[in-house]
């Protein structure tokens, strides 16, 4: 990864949030964004990189923008869709004289713009992934379970919705959160799981911008300490997390069986043990705090089991037969079916998997294969090997069915 490629991923969301905190203007502000990434990629290889490189992107955007408003010579306009450093402040003491409790981490300021009244929630959700944490189009509709072109025109949907009804990027008090909760924690969680199954691209995970998850999460959880829905999706993206280490080795993938447990963060796995011993988990759930609740439950059993032989599948199988009447999803079915080959064989998760269907996901197939080849059906398994081989967009997963396949 070039070091460009490295911090737009890092710094994307926080670049945008200042710039439209200083020009409210979120078309000019991701047109002159880009312009200052394109025109790093062509200065960056002959000059070297700049010894702050956001920074050189955010002066280079700026510019962009500013050039832009003269050019539509909106000199009238502009009082209005420019703060001055001054009506900035006072607006924030005003803000503060009214709540006393103001939002003033830059990402979390987008989101809760992102999840404002006016949009839909997945809309609100998919746009918060792609313009503040970055999510390719691809991998944010794997994870709506849509079609990719179904998804760009949500996104570029979400965008004309904000530009069009002057959805403001002001400096929100925590009196929005509790309207917006949900649909932040969701967007946090979803930002997660796309961390960890990227879908396509080099790459079999990015944890960093599943940290950026977990950071976002703590922010809130500061905000609410509270509410059940966040600690529960702490301990559960802690325990996920917590193996982040021990997830690929030279490259490859390595499954949960065969992983070393020694390189797993203890310290993630303590703390999520503490959350889901908390008070605030004890008392009756909304249906998101259940399912981040059930969810952390079978993700403990994997994380505090001593050996793979240990872990307890039962209880696993369980659990996901809460989750599926809580909140029942064809992921959930799919992670349902695997535990039930572990606890009573591959057959029964076969049965379990019968029918089931994921849009633009190739590990139905992936699973279906496994299991075939454990009951023996080789030549069964090699055809769902080619199936999930062909479904496949990501580089690392691909090589390791193709690696699996070959064995047969």
């Amino acid at each position: 990864m070039t070091e460009l490629e490295l911090v737009v991923r890092q710094e994307w969301g926080r670049l945008v949030a200042l710039l439209l905190a200083q020009f409210r203007r979120l078309d000019l502000v991701e047109d002159a964004l880009g312009d200052a990434v394109e025109a790093a990629s062509r200065t960056w290889p002959e000059d070297g990189v700049p010894d702050n490189p956001a920074g050189w992107l955010m002066t280079t955007a700026r510019r962009r923008v500013l050039d832009r408003l003269r050019t539509e010579d909106v000199a009238r306009r502009k009082q209005a869709l420019l703060l001055t450093d001054a009506e900035r402040h006072q607006e924030g003491a005003r803000t503060m004289a009214d709540s006393g409790a103001l939002v003033e981490d830059d990402v979390l300021r987008l989101v809760l713009m992102c999840a404002h009244p006016a949009l839909a929630p997945e809309s609100a959700s998919a746009l918060s992934l792609r313009l503040v944490l970055g999510v390719p189009t691809a991998d944010i509709a794997r994870l709506f379970l849509v079609p990719e072109p179904t998804m760009a025109a949500r996104i570029t949907r979400a965008k004309k919705r904000i530009v069009g009804a002057g959805i403001p990027f002001a400096v929100p008090d925590a009196s929005v959160l509790p309207d917006r909760l949900d649909l932040v924690a969701r967007t946090a969680y979803l930002a997660f799981t796309a961390g960890y199954a990227p879908g396509t691209g080099p790459d079999l995970l990015r944890a960093d911008l599943s940290g950026e998850a977990i950071r976002l999460v703590r922010v809130v959880l500061g905000l609410r300490p509270a509410e059940p829905a966040l600690v529960a999706l702490l301990a559960l993206m802690l325990l996920q997390h917590s193996r982040r280490d021990a997830r690929t080795h030279d490259g490859r993938l390595v499954l949960l069986a065969d992983q070393d447990r020694t390189r797993w963060h203890h310290d993630d796995i303590a703390e999520a043990t503490r959350l889901l011993a908390s008070p605030v988990l004890a008392g009756p759930l909304t249906r998101p705090a259940a399912s981040y609740v059930l969810q952390a439950r079978i993700a403990v059993e994997h994380a505090t089991a001593p050996t793979p032989d240990a872990t307890r599948w039962d209880r696993i199988v369980e659990c996901y037969d809460l989750l599926l009447q809580v909140e029942p999803s064809p992921s959930a079915r799919l992670a349902r079916a695997v535990a039930v080959a572990e606890d009573r064989g591959a057959a029964a998760g076969l049965d379990a998997l019968e029918g089931l269907e994921i849009p633009d996901s190739h590990r139905p197939a992936a699973v279906r294969a496994e299991l075939l080849t454990r009951a023996g059906d080789v030549d069964a398994a090699r055809a769902a090997y080619d199936q999930a081989i062909a479904a496949c967009r990501n580089d690392v997963e691909r090589a390791f069915l193709e690696t699996q396949r070959e064995r047969l």
